[in-house]
């Protein structure tokens, strides 16, 4: 979940250079541009055609393929060096050309490029919900995809997610997402809070937490005990703009979003639909939220944490307890704090995750946002062949044969395979040195989070890898996702297409605040009504009875 932190704190912090992008198309030179039905006809003509002439062997035709992915140009750099880039680049015939963008600077690229008619042939980019993804769907800035993938199996599966098919526009889809799971379940560990178990039984505590008011009393107990006299705080966070991920968990689970104020969710209650996030189960979640706020129980200054400081505060004990993201983070950030603090000790010795308490409704949740982040786009301008290399290439690289290469290198020389078990023949290091373009490349099509979880895993900490396994079974076993209707998170309306909402902003003012926790949230409903809420529910609940969506 490395990239994820990386990219989660992006969201937030990417400028939007245009609202609105004019119908002038987009892509690489020299490729035709095929908007009357007439040429498209002819183009899927064509692609069938090819898919006949190349299916099953090394396609005849060599072809560069421009792309522009987060710091691509240094992952290519060593390309004729690299063994995992020349198997790719040998077996679709294709070479690879990088377009860099940076996690800085990627947003406002993108849009200008698609702007002037210059986007690469793939290009990678945060754009679901905004106003310029809408506008590139309409105007043929990006290439849809087609509607039969069954040429490219492994993608098809792929795109089959319930989640991506959520996406579809006039049932076409204009991207593939770049996945974090294959199930919302592991959205559970999108949000871990972790405690200093070793701290709590000094301070007297034996059982472990199963409810919220029993948390309480642990922290209650840890900051009061202050077992070893450093002024210990109580939970602190990686990134504040997270905490929603975990107080909402409370009484509205639905409530919480990815941090980007467009994903928010859509619930019915009383008769229509409603952002979940102005449900009246709200309030009780601030509520929650204040008290522990004002019992010491959070850290007075969570909302100033950056970069690792609340990795650094936790491992050295001066807070209670850390809500964090992944179980990778555990093992890379967290884990390897806390050995050079602690040699003699393993982390898991010590530290426990918190168990999912029964909200407000009796009822335990997990956190819940989306099996993606981020999408792979094709230039409108390139034609059909073109396309059918790039979805060869993305089929390419979800095949298990292909995450096994690039997890591990190459089979009898990198590494040893008995059954399903995998045994490594050298060291990280030394793997990449022979892919250099290990930690970028893995990520093009998707992320791979999943692998955090596979006992082949020899990048994280064994027990770090066991222990979310069977925490995993757990959350399938006890515990449920929040309803919702993922839909109407992407339906386009007038208001809807530029309202945000910033729960994590009001959820830590309202936190923090002194005024009662019930006149702040009222004027926060005004502040929205202001902008147009009312308004919007009217038209998405217009949109979802024509769309049949009860």
């Amino acid at each position: 979940m490395k990239k994820v932190k990386q990219l989660m704190a992006v969201l937030l912090t990417a400028a939007v250079l245009m609202t609105a992008v004019t119908a002038c198309g987009s892509g690489s030179e020299g490729s035709k541009q095929t908007n009357t039905s007439a040429s498209t006809a002819a183009g899927n003509a064509q692609q069938q055609d090819t898919s006949k002439e190349e299916s099953g062997s090394i396609p005849k035709e060599p072809m560069t393929l421009t792309v522009a992915f987060w710091d691509i140009d240094q992952a290519l750099a060593n390309a004729e060096k690299d063994q995992f880039i020349q198997k790719v680049q040998k077996d679709l015939n294709v070479t690879l050309k990088p377009i860099n963008i940076t996690w800085d600077d990627y947003s406002q690229k993108i849009q200008m490029w698609a702007a002037s008619s210059q986007l690469p042939d793939i290009f990678s980019i945060d754009a679901i919900g905004t106003q310029y993804y809408r506008n590139w769907t309409q105007q043929g800035v990006v290439k849809p995809l087609p509607e039969d993938l069954s040429k490219y199996p492994t993608l098809e599966k792929y795109m089959s997610n319930p989640d991506i098919q959520a996406l579809k526009q006039d049932g076409k889809l204009y991207c593939v997402p770049r996945g974090l799971y294959d199930s919302l379940d592991y959205c559970a560990h999108d949000r871990n809070v972790w405690y200093r178990w070793d701290l709590a039984q000094k301070a007297g505590i034996t059982k472990e937490p199963e409810t919220w008011e029993e948390f309480k009393s642990m922290l209650t107990a840890i900051v009061k005990a202050d077992p070893e006299k450093k002024k210990i705080g109580g939970m602190t966070a990686v990134n504040v703009k997270q905490l929603g991920g975990f107080f909402w968990l409370y009484s509205n689970p639905a409530a919480m979003s990815d941090g980007s104020g467009s994903d928010f969710k859509w619930i019915k209650e009383d008769g229509k639909y409603i952002p979940a996030a102005f449900s009246k189960n709200t309030l009780p979640s601030l509520e929650n939220a204040r008290d522990m706020y004002e019992k010491g129980l959070i850290d007075k200054d969570i909302a100033l944490v950056k970069g690792q400081e609340g990795y650094d505060k936790f491992a050295s004990g001066k807070v209670a307890a850390l809500l964090e993201v992944g179980y990778d983070n555990v093992s890379t950030k967290m884990n390897e704090r806390w050995k050079k603090l602690y040699p003699d000790t393993h982390m898991l010795d010590s530290v426990k995750r918190v168990k999912y308490f029964p909200a407000t409704d009796g009822t335990k949740y997990h956190a819940v946002f989306r099996t993606f982040w981020s999408e792979s786009y094709f230039s409108g301008k390139i034609d059909d062949k073109k396309l059918d290399r790039i979805l060869m290439l993305y089929d390419y690289f979800l095949k298990p044969e292909t995450k096994e290469s690039y997890r591990f290198g190459v089979k009898d020389v990198d590494y040893a395979k008995e059954g399903d078990k995998i045994k490594t023949l050298i060291s990280l290091d030394e793997l990449k040195k022979k892919q250099p373009s290990l930690e970028v490349i893995q990520g093009l099509v998707e992320f791979d989070n999943q692998f955090q979880y596979d006992p082949n895993n020899f990048t994280l900490d064994p027990r770090v890898v066991e222990i979310g396994r069977e925490d995993m079974e757990v959350v399938r076993k006890e515990t449920k996702i929040p309803e919702y209707q993922p839909q109407l998170t992407y339906v386009s309306t007038p208001t809807k297409d530029k309202f945000t909402i910033m729960d994590h902003d009001f959820l830590l003012n309202i936190m923090m605040g002194n005024k009662p926790v019930g006149q702040m949230w009222e004027n926060v409903k005004k502040e929205y009504e202001a902008k147009g809420l009312s308004r919007m529910i009217d038209e998405v609940n217009a949109k979802a009875k024509e769309a049949g969506i009860n």
